[in-house]
């Protein structure tokens, strides 16, 4: 604003300096023709008044005076030693100070228009902008996080526009945040409840036997789980199984095989029939690409003679015997449950049988404690995970379940577990 005004006070400037040359020549013009006529024609004239000296002319004096009854004229007259001359000029009706006030007058009230313009323009282009700002905020507080302003030029303005495009991008941020977190919320919230629910409600008390288990959660919503089953007569089946994903197509997937599993042992068939059933009801029940991996072993604690049946589970049974002080995997042959509708699956399953002598014991676990990782990254593993069993294999169940826990537990290092942990053991009483 101050740029156009100075330009337009400039052209003021230069306007009024050649009007006051025009009007100052138009006036002497006026003047010199006005007195050689008066002067030559010599009209009668009356005194009106005072006279003066001229300022900076020595020797010129003036005298006000009228002609033709009420006309006035000035009369200058020049006194020398051999006498004196006159000359008669004639008063302009208008003065040439009010024919200048006039023309300022003028050009003043085209600078006020044209300054009147110029700030019209001026708050056009800050208040359009700002009214811009003001609708970018008001769609905003509708809750539009994701809208950004549409102002336009530079200045403040644009550093207002800036920071409402910032405010709005971190209060669409913190929205997502808090969203995700409140998903995730509802997440743990589910894969607890799941978590109860896919448990065991009770470790069954065998006689001559110790049975027991332990559970590290990962804190995701997964579908991993163990069971414990009480066949009619005396049997006790010990499960652990894997499911694949994440969330809860997962964990509905780990409940249906649950209930699946639980359904069909219970039946009392043999472990074949049993699992070729599970298999043919989930592959039918199951999206594709969804699976489920188990190990079982079921023992009759009379004889002591294990059946041992392996669905695709990748962790083999480990099975501890007390003569020899020595750690044995076993690992029958089988694909995970829900890959194929029966015949593929049918052929490849296989059945262990062995005998627990006393104080032999047998561990089956999920794939977690091979899987839990150390701040580094690195994964236990499965041979790290062997030699832990088999340093405490020969202790009581309790103080081998807290060795193995220990064991994870240091080398995770408060780092959170990738899958579920899941220990199962029994122990023939020696």
């Amino acid at each position: 604003m101050t740029i156009a005004l100075s330009v337009v006070m400039l052209v003021a400037g230069f306007w009024i300096h050649r009007s006051a040359d025009n009007l100052a020549e138009k006036s002497r013009d006026r003047a010199v023709a006005g007195a050689v006529v008066l002067t030559t024609t010599g009209p009668r004239f009356e005194p009106a008044g005072i006279g003066w000296e001229v300022p900076g002319v020595k020797g010129v004096s003036a005298f006000p005076v009228t002609y033709d009854g009420n006309k006035e004229a000035v009369l200058y007259r020049y006194q020398t030693a051999d006498g004196k001359h006159d000359w008669l000029v004639p008063v302009a009706s208008e003065s040439v100070g009010s024919q200048l006030a006039k023309v300022i007058g003028s050009i003043m009230l085209l600078v006020v228009l044209v300054g009147a313009l110029v700030a019209l323009w001026v708050a056009g282009q800050v208040v359009g902008p700002l009214k811009d700002v003001v609708d970018d905020i008001r769609q905003i507080s509708r809750g539009d996080l994701g809208h950004r302003t549409r102002a336009r030029g530079g200045g403040e303005v644009a550093l207002l526009a800036r920071a409402v495009d910032r405010m709005s991008g971190d209060l669409e941020a913190a929205r997502e945040a808090e969203i995700e977190l409140s998903i995730r919320q509802r997440e743990l919230e589910l894969a607890a409840g799941v978590r109860e629910a896919l448990m065991p409600f009770d470790t069954p008390q065998v006689e001559g036997y110790d049975v027991r288990a332990a559970h590290l959660p990962s804190g995701e919503l997964l579908g991993d789980f163990h069971l414990f089953i009480t066949f009619e007569d005396g049997r006790v089946g010990l499960v652990v199984c894997d499911v694949s994903g994440l969330g809860v197509p997962a964990a509905l997937v780990g409940a249906t095989a649950r209930a699946y599993l639980a359904s069909e042992l219970a039946l009392g068939r043999d472990l074949a029939s049993a699992f070729q059933s599970v298999n043919r009801r989930l592959e039918r029940d199951v999206r594709r690409g969804m699976y489920v991996t188990a190990l079982c072993a079921v023992v009759d604690p009379t004889t002591g003679k294990v059946q041992l049946v392996c669905a695709g589970h990748k962790v083999p049974l480990l099975v501890y015997t007390a003569a020899d002080k020595k750690l044995r995997k076993l690992h029958p042959g089988g694909i995970a449950l829900g890959f194929d509708k029966g015949p593929v699956f049918d052929r490849s399953l296989e059945v262990l049988d062995f005998v627990l002598a006393k104080g032999d014991r047998v561990v089956l676990s999920s794939v977690g404690p091979i899987q839990v990782q150390n701040p580094a990254g690195e994964e236990l593993g499965e041979a790290a995970w062997f030699r832990a069993v088999a340093r405490r294999a020969g202790e009581a169940t309790a103080p081998f379940l807290r060795g193995l826990k220990k064991t994870i537990e240091d080398f995770v290092d408060d780092e959170p577990y990738v899958k579920d942990v899941s220990i199962l053991t029994l122990q023939r009483e020696s």
